[in-house]
Protein backbone atom coordinates (compact mmCIF):
# COMPACT_ATOMS: atom_id res chain seq x y z
CA UNK A 1 0.00 0.00 0.00
CA UNK A 2 2.84 2.50 0.86
CA UNK A 3 4.74 1.59 -2.33
CA UNK A 4 1.18 2.16 -4.31
CA UNK A 5 0.63 5.72 -2.38
CA UNK A 6 4.19 6.65 -3.22
CA UNK A 7 3.61 5.88 -6.49
CA UNK A 8 0.20 7.67 -7.39
CA UNK A 9 1.69 10.67 -5.34
CA UNK A 10 4.64 10.88 -8.10
CA UNK A 11 2.50 10.29 -10.71
CA UNK A 12 0.35 13.01 -9.72
CA UNK A 13 3.10 15.56 -9.28
CA UNK A 14 4.53 14.70 -12.16
CA UNK A 15 1.46 15.46 -14.16
CA UNK A 16 1.25 18.47 -12.42
CA UNK A 17 4.85 19.56 -13.54
CA UNK A 18 3.67 18.20 -16.75
CA UNK A 19 0.25 20.20 -17.15
CA UNK A 20 2.33 23.66 -15.63
CA UNK A 21 5.05 23.15 -18.16
CA UNK A 22 2.50 22.98 -20.57
CA UNK A 23 0.83 26.00 -19.22
CA UNK A 24 4.04 27.96 -19.31
CA UNK A 25 4.50 26.79 -23.19
CA UNK A 26 1.05 28.09 -24.54
CA UNK A 27 1.23 31.86 -22.70
CA UNK A 28 4.89 32.28 -24.12
CA UNK A 29 3.22 31.48 -27.59
CA UNK A 30 3.96 34.55 -30.16
CA UNK A 31 1.03 35.66 -32.12
CA UNK A 32 2.27 37.39 -35.10
CA UNK A 33 0.19 39.93 -37.26
CA UNK A 34 0.80 40.39 -40.96
CA UNK A 35 0.26 44.29 -40.81
CA UNK A 36 -0.05 45.68 -44.62
CA UNK A 37 0.12 49.68 -45.55
CA UNK A 38 -0.69 51.52 -48.61
CA UNK A 39 1.10 54.48 -47.36
CA UNK A 40 4.80 54.28 -47.46
CA UNK A 41 5.19 57.72 -45.47
CA UNK A 42 3.78 56.76 -42.41
CA UNK A 43 6.07 54.00 -42.14
CA UNK A 44 8.13 55.37 -39.75
CA UNK A 45 5.23 56.45 -36.83
CA UNK A 46 3.73 52.76 -37.27
CA UNK A 47 6.74 51.44 -36.25
CA UNK A 48 7.32 53.61 -33.46
CA UNK A 49 3.33 52.71 -32.62
CA UNK A 50 4.06 49.01 -33.32
CA UNK A 51 6.86 49.24 -30.89
CA UNK A 52 4.63 50.57 -27.79
CA UNK A 53 2.03 47.99 -28.50
CA UNK A 54 4.44 44.66 -28.80
CA UNK A 55 5.74 46.34 -25.28
CA UNK A 56 2.09 46.12 -23.75
CA UNK A 57 1.58 43.30 -25.63
CA UNK A 58 4.76 40.79 -25.59
CA UNK A 59 3.05 37.56 -27.01
CA UNK A 60 2.07 39.73 -30.36
CA UNK A 61 4.60 40.90 -33.13
CA UNK A 62 3.21 42.54 -35.42
CA UNK A 63 5.19 42.51 -38.74
CA UNK A 64 4.78 46.00 -41.15
CA UNK A 65 5.03 45.92 -45.05
CA UNK A 66 4.37 48.89 -46.35
CA UNK A 67 5.55 48.95 -50.54
CA UNK A 68 5.79 51.53 -52.63
CA UNK A 69 3.25 49.31 -55.16
CA UNK A 70 0.94 48.75 -52.53
CA UNK A 71 -1.90 48.62 -55.57
CA UNK A 72 -0.31 46.16 -57.57
CA UNK A 73 0.58 44.00 -54.45
CA UNK A 74 -2.80 43.97 -52.99
CA UNK A 75 -3.92 42.69 -56.65
CA UNK A 76 -1.77 39.66 -56.72
CA UNK A 77 -2.68 38.73 -53.01
CA UNK A 78 -6.56 38.78 -53.86
CA UNK A 79 -5.73 36.89 -57.12
CA UNK A 80 -3.91 34.42 -54.67
CA UNK A 81 -6.73 34.26 -52.54
CA UNK A 82 -4.90 35.28 -49.66
CA UNK A 83 -4.72 39.26 -47.98
CA UNK A 84 -2.87 40.48 -44.90
CA UNK A 85 -4.33 40.26 -41.58
CA UNK A 86 -4.24 43.84 -41.07
CA UNK A 87 -4.63 46.19 -43.64
CA UNK A 88 -4.25 50.40 -43.52
CA UNK A 89 -6.25 51.51 -46.98
CA UNK A 90 -7.25 54.71 -48.30
CA UNK A 91 -10.95 55.32 -48.88
CA UNK A 92 -10.17 54.58 -52.34
CA UNK A 93 -10.12 52.11 -55.01
CA UNK A 94 -7.69 50.15 -53.55
CA UNK A 95 -9.79 49.59 -50.30
CA UNK A 96 -13.20 49.15 -52.81
CA UNK A 97 -10.97 46.14 -54.76
CA UNK A 98 -10.51 44.29 -51.85
CA UNK A 99 -13.52 44.69 -50.01
CA UNK A 100 -15.87 43.92 -52.92
CA UNK A 101 -13.62 40.34 -53.29
CA UNK A 102 -15.54 40.00 -50.19
CA UNK A 103 -12.46 38.87 -47.97
CA UNK A 104 -12.66 41.86 -45.08
CA UNK A 105 -14.85 41.78 -41.68
CA UNK A 106 -17.64 43.88 -40.80
CA UNK A 107 -16.29 45.84 -38.27
CA UNK A 108 -19.74 47.94 -37.42
CA UNK A 109 -20.11 46.24 -34.19
CA UNK A 110 -16.47 46.15 -32.71
CA UNK A 111 -15.94 49.01 -29.86
CA UNK A 112 -13.67 50.53 -31.28
CA UNK A 113 -15.62 51.53 -34.36
CA UNK A 114 -18.53 54.01 -32.65
CA UNK A 115 -15.81 56.55 -31.11
CA UNK A 116 -15.38 57.78 -35.09
CA UNK A 117 -17.14 59.84 -36.74
CA UNK A 118 -20.22 59.27 -38.77
CA UNK A 119 -19.28 61.32 -41.40
CA UNK A 120 -16.07 59.52 -42.32
CA UNK A 121 -18.17 56.42 -41.68
CA UNK A 122 -20.38 56.99 -44.55
CA UNK A 123 -17.33 57.99 -47.13
CA UNK A 124 -16.85 54.49 -46.23
CA UNK A 125 -20.00 52.64 -46.76
CA UNK A 126 -20.93 54.71 -49.53
CA UNK A 127 -18.07 53.09 -51.49
CA UNK A 128 -18.72 49.17 -50.19
CA UNK A 129 -20.51 46.51 -51.78
CA UNK A 130 -23.48 45.98 -50.07
CA UNK A 131 -22.94 50.06 -47.74
CA UNK A 132 -20.94 47.63 -45.21
CA UNK A 133 -18.06 49.12 -42.67
CA UNK A 134 -15.66 46.76 -43.59
CA UNK A 135 -13.25 49.44 -42.91
CA UNK A 136 -13.09 51.85 -40.00
CA UNK A 137 -11.98 55.03 -40.37
CA UNK A 138 -8.45 56.60 -39.11
CA UNK A 139 -6.75 59.30 -40.72
CA UNK A 140 -8.41 61.79 -42.86
CA UNK A 141 -6.95 64.80 -45.13
CA UNK A 142 -8.46 68.07 -46.18
CA UNK A 143 -8.23 70.09 -49.17
CA UNK A 144 -8.86 73.93 -49.05
CA UNK A 145 -6.68 77.23 -49.77
CA UNK A 146 -3.33 77.14 -48.26
CA UNK A 147 -2.08 80.63 -48.16
CA UNK A 148 0.75 82.86 -46.97
CA UNK A 149 -0.48 85.25 -43.90
CA UNK A 150 2.21 87.47 -44.70
CA UNK A 151 1.68 88.49 -48.22
CA UNK A 152 -2.82 89.13 -47.26
CA UNK A 153 -1.01 91.35 -44.24
CA UNK A 154 0.96 93.20 -47.14
CA UNK A 155 -2.33 93.69 -49.40
CA UNK A 156 -4.31 95.02 -46.82
CA UNK A 157 -6.16 91.56 -46.06
CA UNK A 158 -7.52 91.65 -42.81
CA UNK A 159 -9.74 88.39 -43.07
CA UNK A 160 -10.06 85.28 -45.15
CA UNK A 161 -12.77 85.31 -47.55
CA UNK A 162 -15.92 82.98 -46.99
CA UNK A 163 -17.58 83.71 -50.26
CA UNK A 164 -16.79 82.94 -53.56
CA UNK A 165 -17.13 86.69 -54.69
CA UNK A 166 -15.11 87.59 -51.44
CA UNK A 167 -12.55 85.19 -52.84
CA UNK A 168 -12.36 86.62 -56.13
CA UNK A 169 -12.11 90.64 -55.04
CA UNK A 170 -9.17 89.04 -52.56
CA UNK A 171 -7.55 87.78 -55.99
CA UNK A 172 -7.79 91.38 -57.32
CA UNK A 173 -6.35 92.71 -54.66
CA UNK A 174 -3.23 90.80 -54.27
CA UNK A 175 -2.52 91.23 -58.37
CA UNK A 176 -2.87 94.89 -57.61
CA UNK A 177 -0.16 94.82 -54.84
CA UNK A 178 2.12 93.02 -57.63
CA UNK A 179 1.33 89.71 -55.63
CA UNK A 180 0.37 86.67 -57.45
CA UNK A 181 -3.05 85.32 -55.97
CA UNK A 182 -3.18 81.69 -56.77
CA UNK A 183 0.15 79.63 -57.71
CA UNK A 184 -1.01 76.47 -59.62
CA UNK A 185 0.98 73.74 -59.97
CA UNK A 186 -0.65 71.98 -63.17
CA UNK A 187 2.55 69.87 -65.05
CA UNK A 188 1.85 67.82 -62.06
CA UNK A 189 -1.67 66.78 -63.56
CA UNK A 190 -2.59 65.20 -60.59
CA UNK A 191 -2.88 68.83 -58.80
CA UNK A 192 -5.57 70.07 -61.18
CA UNK A 193 -7.77 67.91 -58.66
CA UNK A 194 -7.76 69.68 -55.93
CA UNK A 195 -8.92 72.57 -57.58
CA UNK A 196 -11.66 70.91 -59.04
CA UNK A 197 -12.92 68.31 -56.92
CA UNK A 198 -13.53 70.97 -54.13
CA UNK A 199 -15.57 72.53 -56.37
CA UNK A 200 -17.04 70.01 -57.43
CA UNK A 201 -18.06 68.75 -53.83
CA UNK A 202 -19.38 71.67 -53.34
CA UNK A 203 -21.80 73.20 -55.78
CA UNK A 204 -23.04 69.03 -57.67
CA UNK A 205 -24.83 66.85 -55.50
CA UNK A 206 -23.42 63.88 -53.79
CA UNK A 207 -26.36 61.80 -55.82
CA UNK A 208 -25.02 63.07 -58.99
CA UNK A 209 -22.46 59.91 -59.51
CA UNK A 210 -24.98 57.46 -59.02
CA UNK A 211 -26.82 59.09 -61.56
CA UNK A 212 -23.94 59.02 -63.64
CA UNK A 213 -22.83 55.58 -63.22
CA UNK A 214 -26.79 54.93 -64.66
CA UNK A 215 -26.01 57.09 -67.37
CA UNK A 216 -29.01 59.10 -66.84
CA UNK A 217 -26.43 62.22 -66.18
CA UNK A 218 -23.72 63.49 -68.39
CA UNK A 219 -20.79 66.13 -67.21
CA UNK A 220 -21.63 68.47 -69.84
CA UNK A 221 -25.19 68.85 -68.81
CA UNK A 222 -24.19 68.89 -64.88
CA UNK A 223 -20.82 70.58 -64.41
CA UNK A 224 -20.51 74.19 -66.82
CA UNK A 225 -20.56 76.49 -63.38
CA UNK A 226 -17.78 74.46 -61.94
CA UNK A 227 -15.66 74.31 -64.82
CA UNK A 228 -16.41 78.39 -65.11
CA UNK A 229 -15.18 78.83 -61.64
CA UNK A 230 -12.07 76.32 -62.30
CA UNK A 231 -11.45 78.43 -65.41
CA UNK A 232 -11.68 82.40 -63.27
CA UNK A 233 -9.01 80.88 -60.92
CA UNK A 234 -6.56 79.83 -63.33
CA UNK A 235 -7.27 83.18 -64.37
CA UNK A 236 -5.56 84.99 -61.51
CA UNK A 237 -2.50 81.99 -61.68
CA UNK A 238 0.81 82.54 -62.55
CA UNK A 239 1.71 83.00 -66.18
CA UNK A 240 3.39 79.74 -66.54
CA UNK A 241 0.42 77.53 -64.62
CA UNK A 242 0.78 74.74 -67.21
CA UNK A 243 4.67 74.78 -66.96
CA UNK A 244 5.00 74.56 -63.18
CA UNK A 245 5.61 71.28 -60.85
CA UNK A 246 4.08 70.52 -57.95
CA UNK A 247 7.52 70.95 -55.93
CA UNK A 248 8.70 74.03 -57.80
CA UNK A 249 5.02 75.53 -56.81
CA UNK A 250 5.01 74.85 -53.17
CA UNK A 251 8.50 76.42 -53.56
CA UNK A 252 7.21 80.13 -54.91
CA UNK A 253 4.21 79.58 -51.76
CA UNK A 254 6.93 78.99 -49.25
CA UNK A 255 9.37 82.01 -50.40
CA UNK A 256 6.52 84.45 -50.59
CA UNK A 257 6.02 84.74 -54.52
CA UNK A 258 2.61 83.59 -54.49
CA UNK A 259 -0.28 84.00 -52.10
CA UNK A 260 -2.66 80.87 -52.28
CA UNK A 261 -2.28 77.10 -53.43
CA UNK A 262 -5.75 75.49 -53.94
CA UNK A 263 -4.28 71.41 -52.66
CA UNK A 264 -4.41 69.52 -49.21
CA UNK A 265 -3.24 70.16 -45.77
CA UNK A 266 0.58 68.25 -46.79
CA UNK A 267 1.81 71.14 -48.69
CA UNK A 268 2.03 73.08 -45.33
CA UNK A 269 4.97 70.59 -44.27
CA UNK A 270 6.82 70.84 -47.47
CA UNK A 271 6.13 74.63 -47.97
CA UNK A 272 8.21 74.64 -44.53
CA UNK A 273 11.03 72.50 -44.96
CA UNK A 274 12.10 75.04 -47.61
CA UNK A 275 11.49 78.10 -45.62
CA UNK A 276 10.88 77.43 -41.74
CA UNK A 277 10.16 80.81 -41.34
CA UNK A 278 6.99 81.18 -43.43
CA UNK A 279 3.49 81.53 -42.03
CA UNK A 280 0.83 79.70 -43.40
CA UNK A 281 -2.60 78.56 -42.43
CA UNK A 282 -5.77 77.46 -44.70
CA UNK A 283 -8.97 78.75 -45.09
CA UNK A 284 -11.52 76.51 -46.57
CA UNK A 285 -12.26 77.25 -50.63
CA UNK A 286 -15.59 78.94 -50.54
CA UNK A 287 -17.04 77.94 -53.58
CA UNK A 288 -20.48 79.56 -53.19
CA UNK A 289 -21.63 83.16 -52.15
CA UNK A 290 -24.06 81.50 -49.68
CA UNK A 291 -21.23 80.73 -47.24
CA UNK A 292 -23.19 77.97 -45.05
CA UNK A 293 -23.46 76.08 -47.86
CA UNK A 294 -19.64 75.86 -48.21
CA UNK A 295 -17.95 72.33 -46.72
CA UNK A 296 -13.95 71.18 -46.26
CA UNK A 297 -13.74 68.57 -48.99
CA UNK A 298 -11.95 66.08 -47.02
CA UNK A 299 -11.07 61.91 -47.04
CA UNK A 300 -9.92 59.14 -45.65
CA UNK A 301 -6.39 58.86 -45.67
CA UNK A 302 -6.27 55.64 -43.80
CA UNK A 303 -9.00 53.25 -42.51
CA UNK A 304 -8.06 49.91 -40.71
CA UNK A 305 -9.16 46.55 -42.89
CA UNK A 306 -9.55 42.67 -40.91
CA UNK A 307 -9.30 40.05 -43.04
CA UNK A 308 -12.11 37.27 -42.82
CA UNK A 309 -9.36 34.41 -43.41
CA UNK A 310 -6.89 35.70 -40.27
CA UNK A 311 -6.25 32.93 -37.76
CA UNK A 312 -5.56 35.53 -35.30
CA UNK A 313 -8.44 38.21 -35.22
CA UNK A 314 -8.70 38.43 -31.64
CA UNK A 315 -4.57 39.87 -31.90
CA UNK A 316 -5.84 41.79 -35.21
CA UNK A 317 -8.45 43.60 -33.34
CA UNK A 318 -6.19 44.65 -29.98
CA UNK A 319 -3.46 45.83 -32.36
CA UNK A 320 -6.43 48.17 -34.31
CA UNK A 321 -8.33 48.75 -31.19
CA UNK A 322 -4.10 49.97 -29.87
CA UNK A 323 -4.10 52.29 -33.00
CA UNK A 324 -7.11 53.70 -32.66
CA UNK A 325 -6.78 54.92 -29.12
CA UNK A 326 -7.11 58.63 -28.23
CA UNK A 327 -2.97 58.50 -27.38
CA UNK A 328 -2.12 56.97 -30.63
CA UNK A 329 -4.05 58.95 -32.84
CA UNK A 330 -3.05 61.70 -31.70
CA UNK A 331 1.07 60.61 -31.80
CA UNK A 332 -0.01 59.94 -35.89
CA UNK A 333 -1.98 63.57 -36.16
CA UNK A 334 0.78 65.06 -35.06
CA UNK A 335 3.38 62.71 -37.18
CA UNK A 336 1.82 62.43 -40.15
CA UNK A 337 0.23 66.61 -39.87
CA UNK A 338 -3.04 64.58 -40.68
CA UNK A 339 -6.60 64.98 -38.95
CA UNK A 340 -8.78 62.26 -37.37
CA UNK A 341 -11.65 60.50 -38.34
CA UNK A 342 -11.93 60.01 -34.23
CA UNK A 343 -14.32 61.72 -31.94
CA UNK A 344 -12.36 64.57 -30.13
CA UNK A 345 -8.73 63.80 -31.62
CA UNK A 346 -8.23 67.20 -32.58
CA UNK A 347 -5.14 68.63 -34.91
CA UNK A 348 -3.84 71.23 -32.93
CA UNK A 349 -0.62 72.26 -35.30
CA UNK A 350 -0.94 76.29 -35.64
CA UNK A 351 -0.37 76.47 -39.68
CA UNK A 352 -4.09 74.67 -39.38
CA UNK A 353 -5.99 76.67 -36.94
CA UNK A 354 -8.60 78.11 -40.07
CA UNK A 355 -9.68 74.70 -41.24
CA UNK A 356 -9.13 72.38 -37.98
CA UNK A 357 -12.69 72.90 -36.62
CA UNK A 358 -14.89 72.11 -39.38
CA UNK A 359 -13.07 68.36 -39.56
CA UNK A 360 -13.39 67.85 -35.80
CA UNK A 361 -17.25 69.44 -36.29
CA UNK A 362 -17.60 66.63 -39.75
CA UNK A 363 -18.35 70.11 -41.91
CA UNK A 364 -17.28 68.10 -44.40
CA UNK A 365 -17.69 66.20 -48.05
CA UNK A 366 -16.32 63.54 -49.56
CA UNK A 367 -13.82 63.74 -52.93
CA UNK A 368 -15.76 63.26 -56.58
CA UNK A 369 -13.30 61.20 -58.40
CA UNK A 370 -13.65 58.74 -55.04
CA UNK A 371 -16.21 57.50 -56.72
CA UNK A 372 -15.64 57.23 -60.42
CA UNK A 373 -14.69 53.95 -61.86
CA UNK A 374 -11.32 52.33 -62.08
CA UNK A 375 -9.69 53.75 -65.23
CA UNK A 376 -11.39 57.22 -65.22
CA UNK A 377 -8.69 59.73 -65.34
CA UNK A 378 -10.06 63.22 -64.60
CA UNK A 379 -6.83 64.94 -64.54
CA UNK A 380 -5.82 63.89 -68.30
CA UNK A 381 -8.99 66.00 -69.15
CA UNK A 382 -8.12 68.99 -67.03
CA UNK A 383 -4.77 69.09 -68.36
CA UNK A 384 -5.85 69.58 -72.11
CA UNK A 385 -8.68 72.31 -70.27
CA UNK A 386 -5.61 74.57 -69.05
CA UNK A 387 -3.68 73.78 -72.69
CA UNK A 388 -6.70 75.11 -74.25
CA UNK A 389 -6.70 78.50 -71.92
CA UNK A 390 -3.48 78.89 -72.55
CA UNK A 391 -3.39 78.90 -76.37
CA UNK A 392 -6.56 81.28 -76.04
CA UNK A 393 -9.59 79.13 -76.53
CA UNK A 394 -12.34 80.87 -75.24
CA UNK A 395 -14.02 79.59 -71.97
CA UNK A 396 -17.51 78.56 -73.55
CA UNK A 397 -15.33 76.29 -75.59
CA UNK A 398 -13.43 75.04 -73.51
CA UNK A 399 -15.95 74.08 -71.12
CA UNK A 400 -17.84 72.49 -73.82
CA UNK A 401 -14.63 70.05 -75.18
CA UNK A 402 -13.91 69.58 -71.54
CA UNK A 403 -16.69 68.64 -70.73
CA UNK A 404 -17.58 66.24 -73.58
CA UNK A 405 -14.09 64.93 -73.10
CA UNK A 406 -14.87 63.75 -69.56
CA UNK A 407 -17.99 62.25 -70.35
CA UNK A 408 -16.73 60.30 -73.68
CA UNK A 409 -13.68 59.16 -71.10
CA UNK A 410 -16.15 58.25 -67.96
CA UNK A 411 -18.57 55.94 -70.77
CA UNK A 412 -15.13 54.20 -71.69
CA UNK A 413 -14.30 53.49 -68.06
CA UNK A 414 -17.63 52.56 -66.47
CA UNK A 415 -18.39 49.19 -67.88
CA UNK A 416 -20.46 46.96 -65.53
CA UNK A 417 -19.32 44.13 -63.36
Amino acid sequence: MKKSTKFLIGLTSMLSLSLLLSGCGNSSKTTTIQFFSTKTENASTYKQLISQFEKKNPNIKVQLSSPSNAGTVLKSDLAKNSVPDVMAVGGDVNYQQVQKAGVLEDLSSESFTKTTMPEYQKMITSISKGNKLDAVPYATNASGVVYNKTLFAKAGIKKTPTTWNELIADAKILKAHGITPFELPFQDSWTTMGVFNQLDSNMVSSTWINKRLADKTTFLSSHKAVMQKYLTISKYAQKDYMGTSYNDGTKALAEGKAAMMINGNFVIPQAKQLNKNVKLDMFKLPVNNNSSKNKVTSGIDVAFAISKKSKNQAADKKFVKFLMSKKSSQLYNKQQFSFSAIKGVTQKDASLEGIASYLSDGNVVNYPDHYYPDGFDMTAVLTQTGLNQTKGMSDSQNITQTLKKADKAFNSANVKD
